[in-house]
């Protein structure tokens, strides 16, 4: 595993393993910059997300309500491809075209955080 590897991309600068997954969770897919051709890079990270505005788009731990123990990992993807870049997480994705307002990207941390939704409607974020 490559430590604290970065790329400048139009969005900015991305890095991936700065965060270290925990042994007990379970990542979908490991955090890698893979590059398809000269012009196309398919980026996944577990240390940043990036926003426009209040919309953020970030990496996702889902801890299961029936089995605590089961934490999985979802990797934030950022594609860029010629002019333009998709960020997507686990609930949504974003196209950015160059020229567009850019948007902030910002340290994300491998931390549960309890919704405390009530009531409860079994959408499987906590």
């Amino acid at each position: 595993m490559k430590k604290n590897e970065k790329i400048r991309t139009p969005l900015g600068i991305i890095s991936i393993f700065k965060n270290e997954i925990p042994e007990r969770y379970h990542c979908v897919v490991e955090p890698e910059i893979l590059r398809i051709s000269e012009t196309h890079i398919r980026i996944l990270t577990i240390d940043q997300a990036v926003s426009w505005g209040e919309e953020v788009y970030s990496p996702r731990l889902h801890q299961n309500c029936m089995n605590p123990e089961n934490i999985t990992l979802y990797p934030l993807e950022i594609e860029w491809n010629g002019d333009k870049v998709t960020v997507s997480d686990h609930y949504g994705m974003k196209k950015w075209i160059t020229g567009e307002k850019l948007p902030e990207i910002q340290d994300w941390n491998l931390k549960l955080k309890k919704l405390r939704c009530n009531p409860c409607r079994n959408c499987g974020r906590c």
